[in-house]
């Protein structure tokens, strides 16, 4: 689709027109910051056809509480799960939850432009099959002003793309195809916090036969802070599972929405529990 249609889509797409939209973020009490509710809020998009769910996997933290109260269409939501974080059960209680049409998966860290929603729901408009995803450029340290993680002109300034395959800064995808991929997956080796859940949904989109891209122009916009997960061997256990769903072309996760299950192919279930035992996990 070319930048000229996509504008042309926008221009014609009428706040009675605009179709619903939810925005969903996830925290497992870890956020070092909570701007992303403040700038989610604010979008140019009515706010009777959009809602942003903040949801934690423990307890919502009291600032982001306190950043989503004044916003009625925003919503922060508390699962009351303990033990291991487990980000799949957070992202599948938002697509559950979803009133909207549209989903707009979000990384809980980033800034996004005013007209966000409208770019996005033009592109949707345009393509019913359409998966696309939204490219996140970085802060580096060294360019990082303390108390500017708000600041949408220095930001702009600052940021680069690093990972041109971050799958995990911004999922915009409708519901229904969601719901046919059985959300993402739940299996206890996506959880830990160290989770490749991103990657292993693309793959099962496009095994479904969507059409997936990136957006051509629209960029979330990530200011650097010190919190970052260093590399862990449960990265290479996932990825053996989303190599089976690629050969298989696989695309419904074996624990997921509504806690539907499907046991894994026996040789692959015991290939991953004797990678798990081996590290210790």
């Amino acid at each position: 689709m070319t930048n000229e249609l996509t504008n042309e889509l926008t221009a014609e797409l009428t706040d009675d027109s605009l179709p619903l939209v939810t925005i969903i973020m996830i925290d497992g009490r870890f956020r070092e910051r909570f701007d992303t509710i403040d700038n989610v809020a604010a979008l140019d998009y009515p706010t009777d056809r959009y809602e942003a769910l903040w949801i934690d996997y423990f307890e919502v933290a009291g600032e982001a509480a306190r950043r989503a109260a004044p916003h009625p269409h925003v919503e922060a939501i508390s699962l009351g799960h303990q033990g291991v974080y487990h980000s799949s059960y957070c992202f599948n209680a938002g697509i559950a939850r979803a009133r909207g049409e549209i989903l707009v998966i979000l990384d809980a860290d980033v800034m996004v432009e005013a007209d966000f929603l409208r770019q996005v729901v033009a592109s949707h408009a345009a393509c019913p099959d359409l998966a696309m995803y939204i490219r996140r450029l970085d802060q580096p340290q060294n360019r990082y002003v303390p108390g500017s993680e708000s600041d949408l002109d220095l930001l702009r300034r600052t940021c680069a793309l690093v990972d041109p395959s971050n799958f995990g800064g911004c999922l915009t995808v409708r519901k229904r195809w969601m719901e046919a991929l059985n959300g993402y997956e739940q299996h206890f080796i996506f959880g830990t916090g160290f989770h490749a859940n991103g990657r292993d949904v693309n793959v099962r989109l496009k095994n479904l036969g969507l059409c997936v891209k990136w957006h051509p122009e629209l960029v979330l916009y990530h200011a650097w802070h010190p919190l970052t997960l260093t590399p862990n061997p449960i990265h290479d256990i996932q990825k053996k599972l989303i190599r089976w769903r690629e050969l298989h072309l696989n695309t419904r996760a074996f624990v997921g929405l509504a806690r539907q299950t499907t046991p894994l192919p026996p040789a692959l279930e015991a290939e991953i529990l004797a990678d798990v035992a081996r590290h210790g996990l």
